[in-house]
């Protein structure tokens, strides 16, 4: 129940039985029935809806909705399909389950004029509607789904709809722009690239298919998709009336041609825009609407915890918030300091139980939200689960260590000097990076950085005399002085533990494109975006990297919780690109800089320390 990122959904929402279902008695409610529901503009959506067995009108069942972006149901060409596992378990539970495809998707009528686009999220809305008026259900609704279920679940909570009575969106993106596609405004290009082509596949946007290329039929055999199609909806002419529809998914958005057109957050273009999509510009609905939100994210999940927190911050809805060890969809335990494996059974769980508790407590005895708002996170190398109402967590203080000469860092600031940083396009991240689970689903690995380490920049500590527990947004300031092909380079930094042993292990980054170094004035910044630098990311505010003269860049720090032993140093390391994730800025690789350190002006590093 509630595992499936992208990678899982495709492989497992729905091939699972192929028989028919049994016959029913006059006066029950058929256990499943797929059909379309009709929204306010026309547009008919392709609706699973799953009941449990023997269910009578009169049942006043909670419901859980889900939006699917991946097809809702897939099936072997030319064969009938069967239930799905998740339905299966909410339905256990007592829950009547739905599950829609998006509009312009799966066997949904209409065009996706734009992934996140408002069109889509607000059928959620109607489809909440239709799901309180079934002789079956109770009349509340409770959203959720992974990942881009998640975001169009969470999305959901600013429609004020009142049937909505809870969400539990699970590793999703609260700002698509600065979590996942563009972060620190650049374009995670590698990994979106194969993304986009797996969306045309789907959809069969311009006529793609698994059989298109040598690429499709990789990708196919990789997702799962090989030989499958949409389930069409019940009776005769279901797959005429999926034909039908599908052939209006011809024309559905190009997502690389958003994504590597809309360089800046305020693109728009028609419909497409980074902010429709966007939890962030619609926290006033959010909140007006009050749904209580449970989430979920993965500390080394893309930039999902940093969205939980940007949520925890700026909202103020009632909130049970989970950031632990995991890949994207909680699938793979993902701890820098422990080797990555698939969660066991009861580690699911656990997980699972917390999503149905709280729909319990919400959906199904219609309780009112309590106001209540709490962060559960969890201590990589510490191994210890944390509960707080306050972010920062209180005891907080900012520790600067000074860049200096020798390549140190310390708390006082030495003599003034600079070192040279050149673009290196062979020191990356790794295949299995934060940025590749958010499209993948897959685990999140990352080997010893040492070597890494020794072909870009490093500063580090001496060793520590006591352990140092770090908890939240660090930042880095660089004194930064552009020399070849730096006008409109990039800047990448990572923060690393090192052992006496000489291991250094990743524990989290921060990237920034230098034309969008600018930085706004504190009072501009919106409260979800308080734990950020103040930064626009606008056309208008961006310009050039100079050459020859030092200016100030501040790149923030995907948030973290690590505690660093006693005699482990404390390394953070600078780079001008990250050639496994990251278009590389410019194009001729050839970028060069000096970093400035100490002096009245120097460079620092600030991590947010809590008192043991």
């Amino acid at each position: 129940m509630l595992r499936r990122p992208l990678a899982a959904a495709l492989s497992a929402l729905t091939l699972l039985g192929l028989a028919a279902a049994p016959a029913v008695a006059d006066d029950t409610v058929p256990h499943l029935q797929s059909r379309y529901v009709t929204m306010p503009d026309g547009v008919r959506l392709a609706v699973d809806v799953y009941v449990p067995q023997g269910t009578r009108p009169g049942a006043e069942l909670p419901t859980v909705l889900v939006t699917q972006r991946y097809w809702r149901a897939r099936v072997l060409a030319g064969r009938p399909g069967g239930s799905s596992g998740e339905a299966e378990d909410w339905n256990a539970r007592g829950y009547a389950y739905v599950v829609a495809d998006l509009r312009g998707t799966g066997a949904s009528f209409g065009t996706l004029t734009a992934e996140l686009g408002s069109d889509a999220v607000a059928d959620s809305g109607p489809l909440s509607d239709w799901i309180a008026a079934q002789p079956w259900s109770n009349g509340r609704v409770g959203t959720t789904g992974v990942s881009y279920g998640g975001d169009t679940a969470m999305l959901a909570t600013a429609l004020g709809d009142h049937h909505i009575a809870a969400a539990a969106p699970i590793s999703y993106d609260f700002d698509p722009y600065e979590d996942l596609v563009r972060p620190g405004g650049l374009l995670i290009e590698p990994r979106l690239a194969p993304y986009a082509l797996l969306l045309r596949i789907l959809d069969g946007t311009g006529g793609t298919t698994c059989e298109t290329s040598a690429e499709t039929r990789q990708l196919c055999a990789q997702s799962g998709l090989t030989g499958l199609t949409p389930r069409p909806v019940d009776g005769p002419d279901g797959p005429a009336l999926m034909a039908a529809a599908r052939a209006e998914h011809a024309d559905n958005a190009n997502l690389v041609e958003l994504a590597r057109t809309g360089d800046h957050r305020d693109y728009r273009s028609g419909p497409q825009s980074w902010t429709v999509g966007s939890v962030g510009e619609k926290t006033d609905a959010v909140e007006d609407g009050g749904v209580p939100v449970l989430t979920r994210a993965g500390w080394l999940d893309a930039g999902t915890a940093n969205g939980v927190l940007s949520q925890f911050t700026g909202l103020s809805n009632t909130q049970d918030d989970w950031i632990g060890p995991w890949n994207h969809g909680a699938g793979w335990l993902a701890d820098p300091f422990r080797p990555a494996r698939r969660l066991t059974p009861a580690e699911h769980d656990v997980n699972d139980q917390r999503v149905v508790d709280f729909f319990d407590h919400y959906v199904r005895d219609g309780a009112r939200p309590d106001g209540k708002r709490q962060v559960h996170y969890y201590t990589f190398n510490e191994d210890v689960w944390r509960t707080t109402t306050r972010w920062p967590v209180p005891g907080t203080r900012t520790r600067p260590f000074r860049l200096g000469a020798g390549n140190t860092l310390g708390d006082q600031a030495g003599p003034a000097g600079a070192d040279p940083l050149r673009l290196d396009p062979t020191a990356g991240t790794g295949p299995l990076d934060r940025w590749n689970t958010n499209l993948t689903g897959g685990e999140v690995s990352y080997p010893d950085r040492a070597a890494v380490d020794a072909k870009l920049l490093s500063y580090t500590t001496a060793p520590l005399t006591e352990p140092t527990r770090v908890t939240g947004n660090g930042k880095v300031t660089l004194d930064v002085t552009g020399l070849a092909g730096s006008a409109n380079g990039a800047l990448h930094v990572y923060l690393e533990d090192v052992t006496p042993d000489g291991r250094a292990t990743y524990l989290t980054e921060g990237q920034l494109a230098l034309a969008d170094r600018a930085v706004a004035d504190r009072e501009d910044n919106p409260d979800w975006r308080r734990l950020r630098t103040p930064r626009s990311y606008a056309a208008d505010d961006a310009t050039p990297f100079p050459q020859g003269r030092a200016q100030r860049v501040v790149i923030d720090l995907q948030p973290v919780s690590v505690l660093f032993g006693a005699g482990d140093r404390i390394r953070l390391t600078v780079a001008a690109a990250n050639p496994d994730s990251f278009q590389l800025l410019p194009a001729d690789g050839l970028a060069s800089y000096r970093i400035g350190y100490g002096g009245e002006h120097g460079s620092v590093l600030d991590l947010p320390v809590v008192r043991p």
